[in-house]
Order: C-alpha cells, then structure tokens, then sequence
C-alpha cells in the first residue's frame, strides 16, 4: 500500500544529519519568519542538499533554506488541519475538530462558550477560538506560499517544491470550503512588510488551488515523485469537485492508484505536535462522536442499538458525562487512539468516491464503484439502489461522510449540498435545539477573523451564503 506520513518535527530534526538531505533544525529566529513551528519532510523523498545544522532568518533567501522552509510549511499545515494540544503554545483546535463541530460529525460537551458556539452553527468572527484558527491556516497558507516562491528560484524541479505546493493547494480549499466569501490573501515581504491582499470570492480560492495542484502534478512528474503526483491529484479532483465540474474532477483521479494513503503525521515529543483531533476527544473528552445531532444529521453513532454502528466509525461509549460535568454519555471516536495515530489527507477512497459522483451525475456505474469500497471493510454489506435522484444523491453523501468522517470534508459537503444539489441549509445542516439548549444558528460557513480588519482592503464577508 503506497503510505505516506508527514513525520513530527523534532522525530525528523533529530536526524537532520542523516545522509539523504533530512529536514534541518530550525532556530527560533527562523521560526518567526515562518510564523510557525517545524514539520521536516519524508527523509526519503527529501530535497538532496548540503545543510548546516541551523538556518536563520539571515539564510532563509538561499538554496540551503529550502528543506527548513518546507518544514515549517509543514508544520504550520498539521496544526490547521488536525490541531494540536497545548493552545499557549500555538496549538489549536484545526479544521477537522471545528468543522467537525460546526456540522453534524461531533457535538460539543466542552465549557469553552466559543466552542459552544461553534457547534451550535454561529460562526462569528469575533470568536476567539476562531481566531486562533484562521491565524494557524493562513500562517500555513503563507508559508506554503514562501516555500513555493523560493523553490521558484532554486530549486524549481525538486521534490520539496512538489510537495510544498500540494500543502499550499490544500490550505486553499480549507480557506475556500471552511469560510465565506471574502478571503483576503496577504504577503509578507522579505523585508517583513505586508501587501495586503483583495477579498477573494471561493471560486478565486478555488482556482488558486488548481493552479497549485497543477503545477505539483507537474514538478512531481517530472523529478519521479509518485507519492506527490497523487497526493496532488486528489487534492485536484477536490478542487474540482467544489468547483462544480464533475467530470474534470474524476479525470483528476482516475490514475490514483489502490491503497494509495497520505498521511499527516503527530507525536508526543510536545503537547502542540499531538493529534489535535485524539486532543479533544481523549485528552479532554470535549468534543463527542454525534448521534443524529439536530435531528436531520448522520447518526455517526447510535447510543440507543450501538449493535447497528457502522464499522467504519469505531466508537467507545464513556457512559460518563463530557468535560462540562453536565452532558452526556461522551461517545470517543476511536478512529484516532492515540496522541501519535496519523489523520489521512488524501486517500485512493476519496478518489473512488470523486469517480462515483461524476458516475451519478452521467448515469452509469456509481453504485458499483461504491459497493467496490464497501467489500474492503468486514461487515459492510452491499448497497442498493434507492431509486430516486434525491435518495440516491443522499446514498452517495451518506457514504461521502463515513468513509471519510473526522477527515475535514464534511463542511464542504454539505455546502455543496446546498450550492450545487439545491438542498436547503435547513435540510442539511443541524437544527432546532443544540445539546446545550442554545437554538442553532443559521451560519453555514466561519465568517473571517475580525483580525483582517488591520487590512485595509477587508470589509467583512462578501457573502455568508454556501
């Protein structure tokens, strides 16, 4: 099975001076430019370059920064995408646990009012726990960025490149399926300066990422770095997929190969390179697996007949209330045990799924592709065509957020639900009275951080809308 893990980042700066180009040990100076902390690359597919044993802001414009500045690229993506522990430190909650919350996948049982918040659909961006977030995904976009810019300039078909502007591409569609519209994209200048970016409209963000995605196809095509080319093509197909072009996204992806697994990686070394998802889940029973939660969600889990869960959601009933004392039982997913389990970014699963809606759309052959998926997993038995177009989009959804629940994508899921299958937010997303009594919002996306409003292009969202 080709596997793939971002590996922690003192696992990787430890052996920064093995043979085959491993990742450098970053001082705290460079850290500061690249606003984050380190995630080095796979040392088997690692830019092959004379390294000293620290880089610092002063060298960061060289040829020899370019394994740091892909560290912290990485980095910085881990802790906006799976979360980390340890928030005075730069860990925080990440794009799974908060869309998580914010749709059907987790119900809160915390005391944080703004994760409260949160799963009960207001998504204002005065909220704290949303700052915090919106910082960690746009340091990571930036960095990203940085690190594309200077591969650009030494190092344009090396295997790093291909694998920062994946990264950059993924943080893109976090900006695009998590947020209204509206996005500013900002730089920060080699002489620590901003140019402030415009708002950008999700199609905007969208096709930033295509250009991403391409040019990673390319770069990993051409230096032989097969792990990156489908990392990139799933990204792609994604993209498209949210961009409402089915077919496009199929073709994206059709060459992925069976098995193909990329994963992003934690560890106990400190409290901020843990799963930010086992975190909340284990480390601080906060956020709980979701039973039907605001009557019209999945049942993820069923506390009443636990005997009809699905195998694809490994779930252990606490019996015991959350963190808050008050609610429960806390239901802890299971698919993430462990401080140090890997949360999957892009997977030959998604790629089937990708294959299976662009076959629903043109009619033909996507309740084998699905049933192809389902014989992989014990227990799962064969699905049958529901017969209506309604029912059968359902179906495909249905299996869309099982087989890829607390992987981030649920959020884009349904507002795709909403913007190109013409569902109602009322049909899709929580309702009525959240698990701690609040009446759900109407927000079905994060407004952007209150903190972009240094920038004097932003004016607040140009749309809330899906």
């Amino acid at each position: 099975m080709p596997t793939y893990d971002i590996a922690p980042a003192r696992d990787r700066a430890a052996s920064a001076k093995a043979p085959r180009g491993r990742s450098l040990l970053v001082t705290g100076s460079l850290l500061a430019t690249l606003f984050a902390g380190i995630v080095a690359c796979n040392p088997d597919n690692a830019l092959k370059i004379p390294q000293p044993d620290n880089v610092t802001s002063t060298s960061i414009n060289s040829l020899a920064s370019l394994p740091a500045l892909l560290a912290g690229a990485q980095s910085a993506f881990q802790i906006a995408y799976s979360g980390a522990g340890d928030e005075g430190n730069g860990g925080h909650e990440g794009y799974i646990n908060l869309t998580g919350l914010f749709t059907d996948e987790m119900v809160s049982m915390e005391t944080f009012p703004t994760r409260i918040s949160i799963d009960g659909r207001v998504a204002l961006g005065t909220n704290v726990t949303l700052k915090g977030f919106f910082i960690d995904l746009t340091s990571a976009r930036a960095i990203a960025d940085k690190a594309d810019a200077a591969y650009n300039q030494f190092a344009p078909d090396s295997v790093g490149h291909g694998v920062a502007l994946a990264l950059g591409g993924y943080t893109y569609i976090m900006l695009a399926e998590g947020f209204c519209e509206g996005v500013p994209v900002s730089t920060l200048n080699a002489n620590g300066s901003i140019t402030y970016g415009q708002p950008l409209t999700r199609e905007q963000l969208l096709e930033i990422a295509v250009e991403r995605f391409d040019s990673a196809i390319t770069v990993a095509t051409t230096d032989g770095d097969a792990i990156t080319l489908n990392l990139a093509r799933v990204g792609l197909g994604r993209t498209l997929l949210d961009s409402n072009d089915y077919a496009a996204a199929a073709a994206a992806v059709a060459a992925v190969p069976t098995g193909f697994l990329y994963n992003v990686g934690a560890s106990t070394n400190s409290a901020v390179e843990n799963n930010g998802i086992w975190q909340y889940t284990f480390g601080e029973l906060g956020f709980s697996v979701s039973d039907n939660e605001g009557t019209n969600g999945l049942t993820f889990t069923d506390t009443l007949t636990p005997a009809n869960n699905d195998p694809r959601i490994p779930v252990f009933n606490t019996g015991a209330p959350g963190v808050d004392r008050t609610l429960g039982p806390f239901i802890q997913q299971l698919l993430y045990p462990a401080q140090t389990t890997p949360i999957p970014l892009a997977t030959y699963t998604e790629a089937q799924l990708i294959i299976a809606e662009n076959l629903l759309k043109t009619g033909g052959g996507w309740l084998a592709t699905l049933n192809a998926l389902r014989t992989t997993v014990p227990g799962l038995a064969p699905l049958v065509d529901p017969g209506t177009p309604a029912a059968e989009q359902n179906l495909l959804f249905h299996e869309r957020a099982f087989w890829m629940y607390l992987t981030g994508h649920r959020e884009g899921d349904l507002r795709r639900l909403i913007r190109q299958y013409g569902r109602t937010a009322l049909e899709v997303f929580p309702i009525g009275i959240d698990a701690n009594g609040i009446p759900y919002g109407s927000d079905v996306n994060f407004e952007v951080s209150q903190d972009e409003d240094n920038n004097p292009n932003f004016h607040g969202c140009l749309n809330r809308s899906a």
